[in-house]
């Protein structure tokens, strides 16, 4: 996890230190390539203008701006210092590049640049040349300075971008972490809920085998509890494929209208006669033609669920309440026990696959700890959520809202 933290770091900070160089880098090329642009369109409007006079008297030195110098040659090319070129020109004239005409670029002198330009004229009636080199220094500092800025601030940048990199990495890595740590968890409960029926199956099974003359009717005791466990194993299987259907989104959702008052008398039958040879009271209250779009096996699962947990952590003469009423746009399913009930801390958890609060008791009862989880998919399946709370009587309290459906339409159950 370590290493794919940093990984993840140092995608973030090259992306950020790619987008500002290549910002860095086509600001200074587009300054540079506008300054240069300026200097080599005053070059040509001089070439030009001195072009249209060619052939003139061109005995002086016209400043087309203080920072342009015009160095005139003779046809041999020696320079014409009758047009007063500058006077350290005058002490070094040889180091003044000849440049190929018509072309311009950037030269340098004595430590100043120059964008400079060659182009031919006629002069008293002889092709001579003249030279015009345009001082860009400022330009060039200019240029500097800005080269300077785009370094030191994209230097700034880049460590605020390692700092964000940073903080993206963990706010990246932290759902990775808490999915990986889950995983774990689940793989660690599943492991030791598979370990102890696996185990009660595999010493019955040697236990028959040291015996094998032995009739069926005399090892029930070894036989009973090894197929037990293997019926709960084989549900337990069954609900994680469930969920791991639902995880992958694999899960077909058949849609359709239901009147939930149909679907909750037909479950509360069922569940009336089990309560009553329970010896436990259960009653069903409803309104009627409360509708909701969902998928009907499911909705009938998640009414098994939670009646069935109902049942098994209440005690004998205990209650069981199933409800369905509305509450604004929401067609609401309560399940409420006087039973053993749950820890207000543990009301959030009761949803966590594996979450038990006795293990054992749970064990004996034949519970996985996957049928609330499968509950809670169910409902927000279906656009609502499920909670647990506290009963009036220390019991507990299953409530599920599912969005409402308020015109009335035919529905699959019929009554």
């Amino acid at each position: 996890m370590k290493k794919k933290k940093i990984r993840i770091i140092a995608g973030y900070a090259s992306i950020f230190f790619l987008v500002i160089a290549l910002f860095s880098f086509s600001v200074y090329t587009f300054v540079s390539k506008t300054q240069m642009d300026k200097v080599d369109s005053d070059l040509l409007m001089y070439q030009n203008a001195v072009v249209k006079i060619s052939g003139r008297n061109l005995d002086f030195n016209p400043l087309f701006n203080p920072n342009t110098i015009t160095i005139i040659r003779e046809e041999d090319g020696t320079i014409d210092f009758s047009n007063a070129p500058p006077f350290y020109f005058k002490e070094n004239f040889d180091g003044v590049i000849e440049i190929e005409k018509n072309k311009l670029q950037t030269v340098s002198y004595k430590g100043s640049d120059f964008r400079t330009l060659s182009f031919d004229v006629l002069r008293n009636n002889k092709i001579g040349n003249v030279q015009i080199l345009y001082n860009i220094d400022s330009d060039i500092r200019v240029l500097n300075n800005l080269k300077k800025i785009l370094i030191n601030g994209s230097g700034l940048v880049i460590l605020a971008g390692f700092l964000i990199s940073y903080f993206l990495g963990n706010f990246t890595i932290k759902p990775m972490k808490e999915s990986i740590e889950k995983e774990r968890a689940f793989l660690q409960d599943a492991s030791h809920e598979l370990r102890t029926p696996i185990a009660v199956i595999q010493s019955r099974l040697e236990g028959l085998l040291r015996t094998p003359e032995d009739r069926i009717i005399d090892r029930y005791n070894y036989i009973e509890p090894a197929l037990r466990e293997s019926r709960r194993i084989s549900k337990m299987v069954t609900n994680l494929m469930i969920l791991t259907r639902a995880d992958a989104g694999n899960v077909e959702d058949n849609k359709e209208k239901i009147n939930l008052y149909n679907l909750a008398s037909d479950v509360s039958i069922l569940y009336g006669e089990f309560a009553q040879i329970s010896e436990k009271g259960f009653a069903f209250q409803s309104e009627e033609n409360i509708y909701v779009m969902g998928n009907y096996e499911k909705l009938h699962q998640l009414l098994v669920i939670l009646l069935d947990n109902a049942l098994k952590y209440t005690g004998e003469s205990g209650k069981i309440n199933l409800r369905i009423y509305s509450r604004r746009d929401n067609a609401i399913i309560e399940v409420e026990d006087n039973g053993i009930g749950i820890k207000e801390e543990n009301l959030k958890n009761v949803f966590t696959r594996f979450f038990r609060e006795d293990k054992a008791r749970n064990r004996s009862s034949g519970g996985t700890g996957l049928g609330l989880p499968i509950a809670k998919w169910i409902a927000e399946s279906h656009g609502g959520n499920i909670a647990a709370r506290k009963g009036n009587e220390n019991g507990t309290i299953m409530e599920v809202s599912l969005p409402k459906i308020t015109e009335k339409v035919k529905t699959r159950v019929e009554k």
